[in-house]
């Protein structure tokens, strides 16, 4: 009987040290989107700075949040910080793509051109192209439309806009060649994209962000 109870009361510990870890997780989650939301940064970063959340939290997990942060608040000084951080860490590669594909993002919806472009090297020479080809091929078009103003992609991205099915991915690629049309000077036929990316979406908030965009 002894013998069954110790180990029994072992798995018991762990399940209950489980369960109260993931509660506290969501516990200092819910905080911390309430200081977002209130725009407490100095409450927020005391908070991710914190010794419950270094026991509870990934550092790359810290990191994450504190970036996403800059982003959604468009603070492009602590932005530029934390990514030259970044650039010199020694995050698994995987995590480092997924941080900093959103401050790719970011600097070119910003026109941080070259930025975006050092982003775009330092992933292109840290990803395989073979084993990643979406991500890859992802990073070379938003560099053709955001960087290069590549002319010649317009035919590409209605050649796949023809060929897309998935509503969410045409709204996508009808923004993204009335992007290329403004880089190149062309607004009606940017406005004209725009438009057609509104008509296509299902998505209430996608609607207004794109009403506003053709209103300008």
């Amino acid at each position: 009987m002894n013998n069954f109870l110790v180990p029994s009361l072992f798995f018991i510990c762990i399940i209950a040290s489980y369960f109260y870890k993931r509660y506290l997780t969501q516990k200092y989650l819910s905080l911390l989107l309430k200081y977002k939301l209130d725009k407490k940064e100095d409450e927020y970063m005391t908070l991710l700075s914190s010794i419950p959340i270094k026991l509870y939290f990934s550092s790359i997990m810290i990191m994450i949040l504190k970036i996403k942060y800059y982003l959604d608040t468009n603070q492009y000084a602590q932005i530029k910080v934390l990514t030259e951080q970044l650039l010199s860490s020694s995050y698994k590669n995987k995590d480092l793509v997924r941080i900093l594909l959103s401050v790719y993002v970011y600097y070119l919806d910003f026109g941080h051109r070259s930025d975006a472009l050092e982003i775009y090297n330092f992933l292109t020479n840290h990803i395989n192209e073979k084993s990643n080809a979406t991500f890859y091929h992802e990073l070379k078009e938003l560099k053709k439309i955001y960087i290069d103003h590549d002319r010649n992609y317009i035919r590409v991205l209605e050649k796949k806009i023809e060929k897309t099915k998935v509503l969410p991915e045409v709204v996508i690629l009808y923004f993204r060649l009335a992007k290329l049309y403004e880089f190149i000077g062309d607004m009606d036929k940017s406005k004209q994209f725009l438009i057609r990316a509104k008509d296509v979406s299902d998505s209430k908030e996608q609607i207004k962000q794109l009403d506003q965009l053709i209103g300008m």
